[in-house]
């Protein structure tokens, strides 16, 4: 899967692109990188948009499994209008499509490759927004996901519809 470059034709963004194209670079061998090959310097750009994530047994059992933001860059600040470094997933404000986010960090941990895509983000500031995202597994034995890299491009719809109809008649 590491090796299968289809993903990057699904990202609408430059900024993704390089994003998952650094990220690539750092999968040698067919392994999945770790936390510590990931050098902040070479996403300066991206980091006030940069999550890491990681999965963490709920006390619950019937719950199963939480995702807490161990990182979150000063951009979600601004987006959510509060802190959400040391938060988990499900303790976002209202609206914020936990279970959406559950299902996509399940599918990186659980199928340990990289995913991306764009949704309605519904954050007390965000519903006229759009967000590009894309969620990168990392590994310390370079074969269990244990950490997830994140980096998210939000901006308004009307951009949005704007690049999409651009990146349609590029590839048209």
């Amino acid at each position: 899967m590491i090796n299968d470059g289809s993903l990057r034709h699904q990202m609408v963004l430059p900024q993704q692109q390089e994003f998952y194209d650094m990220w690539r670079a750092k999968c040698v061998g067919g392994r999945l990188p770790a936390r510590s090959d990931i050098d902040p310097r070479e996403i300066k750009a991206q980091l006030p948009m940069i999550t890491l994530t990681e999965r963490r047994a709920a006390p619950d059992t019937t719950a199963g499994h939480r995702y807490k933001f161990r990182l979150a860059g000063t951009g979600f600040w601004r987006f959510y209008n509060d802190e959400i470094q040391g938060r988990h997933v499900d303790e976002l404000p209202i609206g914020c499509r936990a279970d959406y986010w559950h299902r996509v960090l399940d599918m990186v941990v659980d199928e340990a490759r990289p995913f991306c895509g764009v949704t309605k983000p519904n954050t007390p500031i965000g519903s006229h927004m759009a967000q590009f995202w894309i969620r990168l597994p990392l590994s310390s034995d370079g074969r269990n996901v244990d950490t997830i890299l994140g980096y998210d491009h939000i901006c308004p719809l009307e951009s949005a519809a704007q690049t999409q109809v651009a990146r349609q008649k590029i590839y048209a």
